[in-house]
Protein backbone atom coordinates (compact mmCIF):
# COMPACT_ATOMS: atom_id res chain seq x y z
CA UNK A 1 0.00 0.00 0.00
CA UNK A 2 1.26 3.48 -0.87
CA UNK A 3 2.75 5.22 2.14
CA UNK A 4 0.62 8.30 1.40
CA UNK A 5 -2.64 6.42 1.85
CA UNK A 6 -5.25 6.73 4.57
CA UNK A 7 -7.44 3.78 5.41
CA UNK A 8 -10.78 3.87 7.23
CA UNK A 9 -12.38 0.78 8.72
CA UNK A 10 -16.06 1.67 8.71
CA UNK A 11 -17.37 -1.71 9.82
CA UNK A 12 -18.56 -0.48 13.21
CA UNK A 13 -20.16 2.62 11.70
CA UNK A 14 -22.06 0.81 8.94
CA UNK A 15 -22.61 -2.50 10.77
CA UNK A 16 -21.09 -4.57 7.99
CA UNK A 17 -17.47 -5.22 7.01
CA UNK A 18 -16.20 -2.39 4.79
CA UNK A 19 -12.94 -0.48 4.52
CA UNK A 20 -12.26 2.62 2.44
CA UNK A 21 -8.74 3.33 1.23
CA UNK A 22 -7.95 6.84 -0.05
CA UNK A 23 -4.73 7.97 -1.67
CA UNK A 24 -3.33 11.10 -0.08
CA UNK A 25 -2.57 14.49 -1.55
CA UNK A 26 1.05 13.68 -2.44
CA UNK A 27 0.30 10.38 -4.13
CA UNK A 28 0.38 9.77 -7.87
CA UNK A 29 -3.46 9.88 -7.95
CA UNK A 30 -4.58 12.29 -5.21
CA UNK A 31 -7.81 11.34 -3.41
CA UNK A 32 -8.55 8.32 -5.54
CA UNK A 33 -10.48 5.88 -3.37
CA UNK A 34 -11.53 2.27 -3.27
CA UNK A 35 -13.68 0.31 -0.85
CA UNK A 36 -13.32 -3.37 -0.11
CA UNK A 37 -14.38 -6.11 2.27
CA UNK A 38 -13.17 -9.59 3.07
CA UNK A 39 -14.16 -10.78 -0.39
CA UNK A 40 -12.24 -8.07 -2.25
CA UNK A 41 -13.03 -4.86 -4.11
CA UNK A 42 -16.50 -3.38 -3.52
CA UNK A 43 -16.33 -0.03 -5.32
CA UNK A 44 -13.84 2.30 -6.95
CA UNK A 45 -14.41 6.02 -7.00
CA UNK A 46 -14.30 8.10 -10.15
CA UNK A 47 -13.43 11.77 -10.59
CA UNK A 48 -15.60 14.11 -8.48
CA UNK A 49 -17.26 11.23 -6.68
CA UNK A 50 -16.93 11.28 -2.90
CA UNK A 51 -16.90 8.09 -0.81
CA UNK A 52 -20.24 9.13 0.67
CA UNK A 53 -19.07 9.78 4.22
CA UNK A 54 -17.36 12.83 5.74
CA UNK A 55 -13.92 11.30 5.41
CA UNK A 56 -12.15 14.52 4.46
CA UNK A 57 -11.71 15.61 8.08
CA UNK A 58 -12.06 12.18 9.69
CA UNK A 59 -9.03 10.62 11.34
CA UNK A 60 -7.94 7.04 10.75
CA UNK A 61 -6.80 4.63 13.46
CA UNK A 62 -3.47 6.47 13.65
CA UNK A 63 -5.09 9.90 13.85
CA UNK A 64 -4.15 10.81 10.27
CA UNK A 65 -6.58 13.04 8.39
CA UNK A 66 -6.73 13.59 4.66
CA UNK A 67 -6.93 17.34 5.11
CA UNK A 68 -3.76 17.49 7.22
CA UNK A 69 -1.52 16.96 4.19
CA UNK A 70 -3.46 19.29 1.89
CA UNK A 71 -2.18 22.87 1.43
CA UNK A 72 -3.92 25.52 3.50
CA UNK A 73 -5.20 27.47 0.48
CA UNK A 74 -6.95 24.37 -0.86
CA UNK A 75 -8.42 23.54 2.54
CA UNK A 76 -9.78 27.09 2.58
CA UNK A 77 -11.50 26.52 -0.78
CA UNK A 78 -12.91 23.23 0.47
CA UNK A 79 -14.23 25.02 3.55
CA UNK A 80 -16.42 27.21 1.34
CA UNK A 81 -18.64 24.20 0.67
CA UNK A 82 -18.06 21.52 3.32
CA UNK A 83 -20.65 19.21 1.78
CA UNK A 84 -18.46 19.01 -1.35
CA UNK A 85 -15.03 19.30 0.27
CA UNK A 86 -13.79 15.98 -1.12
CA UNK A 87 -14.78 16.82 -4.71
CA UNK A 88 -13.35 20.33 -4.47
CA UNK A 89 -10.01 18.96 -3.30
CA UNK A 90 -10.08 16.41 -6.13
CA UNK A 91 -10.68 19.21 -8.62
CA UNK A 92 -7.84 21.32 -7.20
CA UNK A 93 -5.51 18.36 -7.57
CA UNK A 94 -6.10 18.13 -11.32
CA UNK A 95 -3.66 20.86 -12.35
CA UNK A 96 -2.00 24.13 -11.49
CA UNK A 97 -4.68 25.84 -13.61
CA UNK A 98 -7.41 24.42 -11.38
CA UNK A 99 -5.67 25.62 -8.25
CA UNK A 100 -5.12 29.05 -9.80
CA UNK A 101 -8.78 29.43 -10.73
CA UNK A 102 -9.81 28.37 -7.22
CA UNK A 103 -7.56 31.07 -5.79
CA UNK A 104 -8.43 33.86 -8.24
CA UNK A 105 -12.19 33.30 -8.62
CA UNK A 106 -13.56 30.89 -5.99
CA UNK A 107 -17.17 31.21 -7.11
CA UNK A 108 -16.32 30.49 -10.73
CA UNK A 109 -14.33 27.47 -9.58
CA UNK A 110 -17.29 26.17 -7.55
CA UNK A 111 -19.58 26.64 -10.54
CA UNK A 112 -17.12 24.81 -12.79
CA UNK A 113 -16.78 21.88 -10.38
CA UNK A 114 -20.54 21.67 -9.92
CA UNK A 115 -20.99 21.63 -13.70
CA UNK A 116 -18.32 18.95 -14.10
CA UNK A 117 -19.90 16.87 -11.34
CA UNK A 118 -23.36 17.00 -12.88
CA UNK A 119 -22.30 16.13 -16.44
CA UNK A 120 -20.17 14.20 -15.32
CA UNK A 121 -16.81 15.16 -16.83
CA UNK A 122 -13.67 13.07 -16.83
CA UNK A 123 -10.40 14.46 -15.51
CA UNK A 124 -9.28 15.19 -19.08
CA UNK A 125 -12.55 16.92 -19.94
CA UNK A 126 -12.32 19.02 -16.77
CA UNK A 127 -8.77 20.02 -17.67
CA UNK A 128 -10.05 21.03 -21.10
CA UNK A 129 -12.81 23.13 -19.49
CA UNK A 130 -10.18 25.00 -17.49
CA UNK A 131 -8.45 26.09 -20.70
CA UNK A 132 -11.55 28.07 -21.70
CA UNK A 133 -11.85 31.78 -21.18
CA UNK A 134 -13.59 32.55 -17.91
CA UNK A 135 -16.61 33.92 -19.75
CA UNK A 136 -16.89 30.59 -21.58
CA UNK A 137 -16.66 28.67 -18.30
CA UNK A 138 -19.57 30.78 -17.07
CA UNK A 139 -21.51 29.92 -20.20
CA UNK A 140 -20.86 26.20 -19.68
CA UNK A 141 -22.10 26.55 -16.09
CA UNK A 142 -25.42 27.97 -17.29
CA UNK A 143 -24.78 31.71 -17.02
CA UNK A 144 -24.31 34.45 -19.56
CA UNK A 145 -20.79 34.22 -20.93
CA UNK A 146 -19.88 37.90 -20.80
CA UNK A 147 -16.65 39.54 -19.72
CA UNK A 148 -18.49 41.89 -17.36
CA UNK A 149 -20.19 39.01 -15.56
CA UNK A 150 -16.90 37.13 -15.38
CA UNK A 151 -15.33 40.17 -13.71
CA UNK A 152 -18.20 40.41 -11.24
CA UNK A 153 -18.04 36.71 -10.39
CA UNK A 154 -14.29 37.00 -9.99
CA UNK A 155 -14.54 39.64 -7.28
CA UNK A 156 -17.55 38.21 -5.45
CA UNK A 157 -16.41 37.02 -2.03
CA UNK A 158 -17.84 33.89 -0.47
CA UNK A 159 -18.65 32.47 2.93
CA UNK A 160 -19.45 28.80 3.64
CA UNK A 161 -22.45 27.69 1.64
CA UNK A 162 -24.52 24.62 0.83
CA UNK A 163 -24.45 23.03 -2.65
CA UNK A 164 -28.09 23.96 -3.33
CA UNK A 165 -27.14 27.62 -2.88
CA UNK A 166 -25.31 27.46 -6.19
CA UNK A 167 -28.73 27.28 -7.85
CA UNK A 168 -29.67 30.44 -5.94
CA UNK A 169 -26.44 32.08 -7.11
CA UNK A 170 -27.25 31.23 -10.71
CA UNK A 171 -30.76 32.66 -10.36
CA UNK A 172 -29.41 35.86 -8.83
CA UNK A 173 -26.76 36.30 -11.53
CA UNK A 174 -29.41 35.92 -14.23
CA UNK A 175 -31.39 38.95 -12.98
CA UNK A 176 -30.45 42.13 -14.89
CA UNK A 177 -31.76 44.36 -12.08
CA UNK A 178 -29.57 42.56 -9.54
CA UNK A 179 -26.51 42.80 -11.78
CA UNK A 180 -27.03 46.53 -12.30
CA UNK A 181 -26.73 47.05 -8.53
CA UNK A 182 -23.91 44.59 -7.94
CA UNK A 183 -21.64 45.94 -10.67
CA UNK A 184 -21.49 49.35 -9.03
CA UNK A 185 -20.91 48.12 -5.48
CA UNK A 186 -17.25 48.18 -4.41
CA UNK A 187 -17.27 44.99 -2.30
CA UNK A 188 -19.67 42.27 -3.44
CA UNK A 189 -20.32 39.21 -1.32
CA UNK A 190 -22.52 36.14 -1.32
CA UNK A 191 -24.63 37.85 1.36
CA UNK A 192 -25.63 40.50 -1.19
CA UNK A 193 -27.06 37.79 -3.43
CA UNK A 194 -28.84 36.24 -0.46
CA UNK A 195 -30.45 39.57 0.42
CA UNK A 196 -31.47 40.33 -3.16
CA UNK A 197 -33.13 36.95 -3.50
CA UNK A 198 -35.03 37.41 -0.23
CA UNK A 199 -36.25 40.94 -0.97
CA UNK A 200 -36.51 41.01 -4.81
CA UNK A 201 -38.47 44.28 -4.72
CA UNK A 202 -37.83 47.12 -4.18
CA UNK A 203 -34.22 47.57 -5.26
CA UNK A 204 -32.24 50.74 -4.60
CA UNK A 205 -28.49 51.57 -4.57
CA UNK A 206 -28.14 51.83 -0.79
CA UNK A 207 -29.71 48.41 -0.30
CA UNK A 208 -26.37 46.63 -0.69
CA UNK A 209 -24.92 48.69 2.17
CA UNK A 210 -27.26 46.90 4.59
CA UNK A 211 -25.17 43.69 4.59
CA UNK A 212 -21.53 42.74 4.18
CA UNK A 213 -19.26 39.72 4.40
CA UNK A 214 -19.67 39.56 8.19
CA UNK A 215 -23.48 39.51 8.17
CA UNK A 216 -24.85 36.41 9.86
CA UNK A 217 -28.01 34.56 8.83
CA UNK A 218 -30.01 36.06 11.71
CA UNK A 219 -28.95 39.59 10.72
CA UNK A 220 -29.87 38.90 7.11
CA UNK A 221 -33.34 37.79 8.21
CA UNK A 222 -33.67 40.90 10.40
CA UNK A 223 -32.79 43.12 7.45
CA UNK A 224 -35.32 41.42 5.20
CA UNK A 225 -38.07 41.76 7.82
CA UNK A 226 -37.29 45.42 8.41
CA UNK A 227 -37.52 46.15 4.69
CA UNK A 228 -40.77 44.19 4.40
CA UNK A 229 -42.33 45.82 7.45
CA UNK A 230 -41.29 49.34 6.46
CA UNK A 231 -42.74 48.85 3.00
CA UNK A 232 -45.98 47.49 4.46
CA UNK A 233 -46.25 50.42 6.85
CA UNK A 234 -45.67 52.81 3.96
CA UNK A 235 -48.51 51.28 1.98
CA UNK A 236 -46.13 49.84 -0.61
CA UNK A 237 -44.51 53.20 -1.38
CA UNK A 238 -41.01 52.13 -2.46
CA UNK A 239 -39.69 55.69 -2.42
CA UNK A 240 -39.50 55.66 1.39
CA UNK A 241 -36.46 53.37 1.11
CA UNK A 242 -34.62 55.38 -1.54
CA UNK A 243 -32.44 57.24 0.99
CA UNK A 244 -31.76 54.25 3.24
CA UNK A 245 -28.02 53.54 3.11
CA UNK A 246 -27.36 51.76 6.41
CA UNK A 247 -28.98 49.52 8.98
CA UNK A 248 -29.35 52.58 11.21
CA UNK A 249 -31.21 54.42 8.44
CA UNK A 250 -33.49 51.43 7.98
CA UNK A 251 -34.19 51.18 11.70
CA UNK A 252 -34.97 54.91 11.93
CA UNK A 253 -37.31 54.83 8.94
CA UNK A 254 -39.04 51.73 10.28
CA UNK A 255 -39.49 53.28 13.73
CA UNK A 256 -40.94 56.48 12.29
CA UNK A 257 -43.58 54.54 10.41
CA UNK A 258 -44.36 52.36 13.42
CA UNK A 259 -44.88 55.44 15.56
CA UNK A 260 -47.19 56.96 12.97
CA UNK A 261 -49.06 53.69 12.41
CA UNK A 262 -49.58 53.08 16.12
CA UNK A 263 -50.73 56.65 16.76
CA UNK A 264 -53.29 56.33 14.02
CA UNK A 265 -54.38 52.82 14.96
CA UNK A 266 -54.58 53.65 18.66
CA UNK A 267 -56.73 56.69 17.96
CA UNK A 268 -59.06 54.68 15.79
CA UNK A 269 -62.29 53.85 17.54
CA UNK A 270 -63.51 50.29 17.71
CA UNK A 271 -66.02 51.22 15.03
CA UNK A 272 -63.24 52.46 12.75
CA UNK A 273 -61.22 49.27 13.27
CA UNK A 274 -64.30 47.26 12.39
CA UNK A 275 -64.50 49.18 9.12
CA UNK A 276 -60.80 48.56 8.42
CA UNK A 277 -61.22 44.87 9.21
CA UNK A 278 -64.12 44.69 6.78
CA UNK A 279 -61.97 46.31 4.10
CA UNK A 280 -59.22 43.74 4.73
CA UNK A 281 -61.71 40.89 4.42
CA UNK A 282 -62.99 42.30 1.15
CA UNK A 283 -59.41 42.59 -0.09
CA UNK A 284 -58.00 39.28 1.17
CA UNK A 285 -60.98 37.05 1.91
CA UNK A 286 -61.54 35.15 5.13
CA UNK A 287 -58.80 35.12 7.74
CA UNK A 288 -56.59 32.00 7.37
CA UNK A 289 -56.83 29.03 9.69
CA UNK A 290 -54.00 28.54 12.23
CA UNK A 291 -51.25 26.20 10.99
CA UNK A 292 -50.27 24.94 14.46
CA UNK A 293 -52.61 23.92 17.26
CA UNK A 294 -52.64 26.30 20.24
CA UNK A 295 -51.46 25.33 23.70
CA UNK A 296 -52.19 26.74 27.11
CA UNK A 297 -51.15 30.39 27.17
CA UNK A 298 -50.78 30.70 23.37
CA UNK A 299 -53.72 31.31 21.05
CA UNK A 300 -54.07 32.19 17.36
CA UNK A 301 -55.52 35.40 16.04
CA UNK A 302 -58.71 34.48 14.23
CA UNK A 303 -59.81 37.58 12.32
CA UNK A 304 -58.58 40.70 10.59
CA UNK A 305 -60.06 42.71 13.45
CA UNK A 306 -57.96 40.79 15.98
CA UNK A 307 -54.86 41.47 13.86
CA UNK A 308 -55.54 45.21 13.97
CA UNK A 309 -56.33 45.12 17.68
CA UNK A 310 -53.16 43.17 18.44
CA UNK A 311 -51.08 45.92 16.85
CA UNK A 312 -52.99 48.65 18.71
CA UNK A 313 -52.78 46.83 22.06
CA UNK A 314 -49.10 45.87 21.78
CA UNK A 315 -48.03 49.10 20.05
CA UNK A 316 -46.04 47.51 17.24
CA UNK A 317 -46.55 46.99 13.52
CA UNK A 318 -48.17 43.55 13.41
CA UNK A 319 -51.41 45.20 12.31
CA UNK A 320 -49.74 45.91 8.98
CA UNK A 321 -48.96 42.23 8.29
CA UNK A 322 -52.22 41.63 6.42
CA UNK A 323 -50.56 40.94 3.05
CA UNK A 324 -48.10 38.40 4.49
CA UNK A 325 -50.85 36.72 6.53
CA UNK A 326 -53.21 36.56 3.55
CA UNK A 327 -50.43 35.12 1.38
CA UNK A 328 -49.72 32.29 3.81
CA UNK A 329 -46.21 33.57 4.50
CA UNK A 330 -46.87 34.53 8.13
CA UNK A 331 -49.33 33.60 10.86
CA UNK A 332 -49.80 35.51 14.10
CA UNK A 333 -50.42 34.13 17.58
CA UNK A 334 -50.59 35.89 20.91
CA UNK A 335 -49.20 34.65 24.19
CA UNK A 336 -51.33 35.43 27.21
CA UNK A 337 -49.09 33.86 29.84
CA UNK A 338 -46.50 33.72 31.29
CA UNK A 339 -45.81 36.91 29.29
CA UNK A 340 -47.98 38.99 27.00
CA UNK A 341 -46.33 38.57 23.61
CA UNK A 342 -47.06 38.63 19.91
CA UNK A 343 -45.67 35.63 18.03
CA UNK A 344 -45.19 35.52 14.28
CA UNK A 345 -44.60 32.18 12.58
CA UNK A 346 -43.07 32.15 9.10
CA UNK A 347 -43.55 29.53 6.41
CA UNK A 348 -40.16 28.45 5.09
CA UNK A 349 -39.18 25.36 3.14
CA UNK A 350 -42.63 23.83 3.64
CA UNK A 351 -42.47 24.20 7.43
CA UNK A 352 -43.61 26.75 10.00
CA UNK A 353 -40.81 28.25 12.07
CA UNK A 354 -40.57 30.96 14.71
CA UNK A 355 -40.22 34.38 13.11
CA UNK A 356 -40.48 37.21 15.60
CA UNK A 357 -41.53 37.17 19.24
CA UNK A 358 -42.19 40.63 20.67
CA UNK A 359 -43.63 42.21 23.79
CA UNK A 360 -45.24 45.64 23.88
CA UNK A 361 -43.41 48.31 21.84
CA UNK A 362 -41.22 45.59 20.27
CA UNK A 363 -39.52 44.70 23.56
CA UNK A 364 -37.79 41.32 23.68
CA UNK A 365 -39.23 38.36 25.59
CA UNK A 366 -37.33 36.60 28.34
CA UNK A 367 -35.00 33.79 27.18
CA UNK A 368 -37.06 31.17 29.02
CA UNK A 369 -40.29 32.27 27.36
CA UNK A 370 -38.65 32.40 23.94
CA UNK A 371 -37.41 28.84 24.43
CA UNK A 372 -40.94 27.80 25.41
CA UNK A 373 -42.26 29.25 22.14
CA UNK A 374 -39.65 27.36 20.13
CA UNK A 375 -40.46 24.08 21.87
CA UNK A 376 -44.15 24.59 21.10
CA UNK A 377 -43.49 25.17 17.40
CA UNK A 378 -41.16 22.17 17.18
CA UNK A 379 -43.58 19.72 18.82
Amino acid sequence: MHTDTVEFDLSQVLNYPITVRIKGWHSDQPLQWTSFNDDGLVAEGVFLEAPGLPLFTLGDDKGQRLCDAIPADINAICGLMPAMDFQLAQACAVSAAARQLASDAPLLFLLAVDYARQQPLSVDAFEQLLTFRRADILNAAGLRGSKSLARLVGRLKLSPMMPWELDDVRRALQQPDFLALLRHHPEVHLNHLRLLLRVRRPLWPGMLCLVNEYTQAADLTWTYRMIRDTLNLAGGNERVLAQVNSREDLQDQHDRFIERFNRQNHRNSEEKRLELAQELEEEHGEYPQPPIAPVEGIEPLTSWLELLEEGATMRHCVGSYDVAVAGGEVFIYRMISPERLTISLEHRNNAWVVGEVRASCNANPSPDTLERVRRWVNL
